[in-house]
């Protein structure tokens, strides 16, 4: 019944002639809206699964139709488009960016901003959140019933990727000292799966093939959930990734992604006193080219319908 509703919804919500009036009203408001993506390829039993190469194809046609596809830097330069103006805006640095994404906005002439974590790169593996999603989706129910979460308890459900989110949503939102005892306890039974690999991450080498196209930011150091840090930590987070990429990438960046969708008022001006002119937020609200800090909206779905609907703003105000 659920299913038949959303599909009954989005029907509407994302006819043509709906869309139509979203974008003019958004050409005349002058809006940005930002897209933050995460991962596409085809699915690899994780719970949490990708976006399907095939969908973000046919959304790239959507977008380069109906906006003016463009990077952060862009914002400030030339005229008032004629259609309203788009970003397509990647969180966390994952391999399969590199490996479907990329072709695909190679084919469409599209570029798009990607925001990388440098502890992921230099460990290889994606934050541990992702990792426990990862291993819920594959592993044999067996060994995953076997599996004890300190604090969360032992892992039960049938729907993996309900148990995956709720997991993951348990450990992410911890400070990075209790994330830190978590992998401690939890990596080791991880690797009790043969042959289990988490999600690729792209190594120095691959950021440096893309970072002449695409436009690159940081997605803090270690992916704290900066809402349960102290101010101090978020200062030197900004620090630490603005070292890295001048240091070690060799890369000048002035983009900065809170991750988890979670700060505090005084953040984003901590972060810029870093040196990062532009700061990323989530909030689902559309931006302008005059801000400073561009919140954006999550994008995800499994239809066509789904994602127009989610890339025009979903059901926020204009």
């Amino acid at each position: 019944m659920n299913r038949l509703v959303k599909q009954l919804a989005l029907t509407y919500l994302a006819s043509s002639w709906r869309l139509r009036r979203r974008l003019e009203q958004l050409r005349r408001a002058d809006a940005v809206t930002i897209l933050s993506l995460h991962r596409v390829a085809p699915g690899d039993r994780s719970s949490y699964p990708p976006m399907d190469p095939q969908l973000f194809d046919r959304l790239l046609s959507f977008c380069k139709k109906r906006f003016e596809v463009v990077l952060f830097g862009d914002l400030a330069a030339g005229p008032k488009p004629r259609k309203p103006r788009l970003i397509l805006s990647f969180d966390d640095g994952y391999k399969d960016f590199i490996d479907y994404a990329v072709p695909i906005l190679e084919k469409h002439g599209l570029r798009a901003n990607q925001n990388i974590i440098p502890a992921c790169v230099e460990q290889g593996r994606p934050p541990l959140n992702v990792v426990a999603q990862d291993f819920i989706g594959k592993a044999p129910a067996s060994l995953l019933a076997e599996v004890d979460v300190p604090g969360f308890g032992r892992i039960a459900g049938e729907n993996r990727e309900k148990i995956g989110q709720s997991v993951s949503a348990f450990i992410k939102n911890k400070p990075m000292r209790e994330q830190n005892e978590l992998a401690d306890a939890l990596l080791p039974q991880f690797e009790r799966m043969d042959g289990f690999q988490p999600t690729p991450m792209m190594s120095r080498s691959e950021i440096g093939q893309i970072a002449g196209t695409h436009e690159l930011g940081a997605h803090s150091f270690e992916h704290a959930t900066m809402g349960v840090q102290d101010d101090d930590y978020v200062a030197e987070d900004a620090r630490r990734c603005r070292d890295y990429f001048a240091e070690v990438l060799k890369l000048n960046t002035g983009i900065y992604a809170f991750p988890n969708g979670s700060y505090r008022a005084e953040h984003p001006a901590l972060v810029r006193a870093a040196g990062f002119e532009t700061i990323l937020l989530v909030d689902g609200d559309f931006s302008s080219a005059s801000h400073r800090d561009h919140p954006r909206f999550n994008i995800f779905g499994t239809s066509d319908r789904e994602l127009r609907f989610r890339a025009t703003g979903g059901m926020r105000k204009i």
